[in-house]
Parts: C-alpha cells; sequence; structure tokens
C-alpha cells in the first residue's frame, strides 16, 4: 500500500511543472501604461494643488498671528482664538491630506487592476498552454523574490507579452518592474 502511494505521488511529481514570471515588470511595460501614468500625474498634481492651497492659507493665518501678537494693544484672547483656528486648520489639513493620500490609492487601482487582470489573463493562458501546474510571480512587494532558483525555460514572461502581442523590453525579463513609474514613486 505504501508503495503504491510513493508511485502514485512521485508519478504526479513527474507532471507538475512550475512556471514564474513578474506581473508588476509586465504591467509597467505595458502600452496603456504611458496614459495611465499621465493620468496619475495630473491626478496627482490636482490633489497636490488643493493641499498646497490649505497649507498657504494656513501660513497666512500664522503670519497674521504673528503680526497680532506683535501689538502691544492685542487682546490675548483673539490671540489664543486664532492659535486655536489655526490648530484646528492643521489639524484638517493633516486629515485631507490622509483622504488625498487614499483617493491616489483608489483612482492608481481602478486605472491599474483592468491592466494587471488583462495580464493575468494571458498568463493563465500561457500556462495551460504549456501544461504548467501553477506560475510564481518572481518578485514580491518590497523586492523580495519567491523564486529563488529557477531553470530559464520556466520563465512564461516572454510568452506572456507574446500573448499579450507586446514587444518584450530587455528590462522586463521576469527580474523586476521597471524603477521609475508614477505608480511607485509618487510619494503619496
Amino acid at each position: 500500500m505504501a508503495a503504491l502511494l510513493m508511485t502514485t505521488v512521485a508519478a504526479m511529481g513527474q507532471n507538475f511543472k512550475i512556471g514564474y514570471t513578474n506581473i508588476d515588470a509586465i504591467v509597467f511595460n505595458m502600452p496603456e501604461m504611458a496614459g495611465i501614468n499621465s493620468e496619475l500625474e495630473t491626478y496627482e498634481k490636482q490633489l497636490g494643488s488643493q493641499v498646497n492651497g490649505k497649507r498657504t492659507e494656513i501660513n497666512t493665518k500664522i503670519q497674521q498671528l504673528q503680526a497680532m501678537a506683535q501689538d502691544p494693544n492685542a487682546a490675548q484672547i483673539v490671540l489664543q482664538e486664532r492659535e486655536n483656528e489655526i490648530r484646528k486648520m492643521n489639524a484638517d489639513l493633516e486629515a485631507f491630506s490622509v483622504q488625498v493620500q487614499q483617493a491616489y490609492g483608489n483612482k492608481q487601482a481602478t486605472l491599474l487592476n483592468p491592466v494587471y487582470q488583462k495580464v493575468q489573463n494571458a498568463i493563465d493562458e500561457v500556462r495551460k498552454e504549456k501544461g504548467y501546474a501553477m506560475i510564481l510571480n518572481a518578485q514580491i512587494a518590497g523586492g523580495g523574490g519567491i523564486v529563488l532558483a529557477a531553470n530559464d525555460e520556466d520563465n512564461i514572461t516572454e510568452a506572456v507579452f507574446a500573448k499579450l502581442g507586446v514587444p518584450m523590453p530587455k528590462e522586463a525579463n521576469g527580474e523586476g518592474a521597471p524603477a521609475a513609474t508614477a505608480a511607485n514613486n509618487s510619494g503619496n
């Protein structure tokens, strides 16, 4: 019985192929990324100008308070009210900044998700065509790799690019996404 089980497991293991790619390297080299990056950059500028407008308003209030504080006839109660107003404006700005970051993240996800889905569908098709049981993502968030060692013939990145009808750039060899993109260095 044990010998039969071992033979079955060994036979299954021979047909179990695992491939790998880097989905980010493919996504960030898709033709639609130029438009997405441009749209995200414009959106980031719009959000940034709103934050800067609020920051400028606060700075103006601070300057007014400092000028009032120089006046020996200034009422302490008025100065205290202005200080409290500035504190509230700062707290509101912090909350608004968090909302801006969330809005940017939501916009980014809305724009990128269809591209990721398109690439995922191509990966699934290549996996089936080439007889792989599973495909691993060669890179994970933070830059570490899941695939520590593998045969080059199990890297399906080039086949996925071909399936998508996109020429494979030299830097998209499954080892990493391009470093400079608005999506991953926006600062938001």
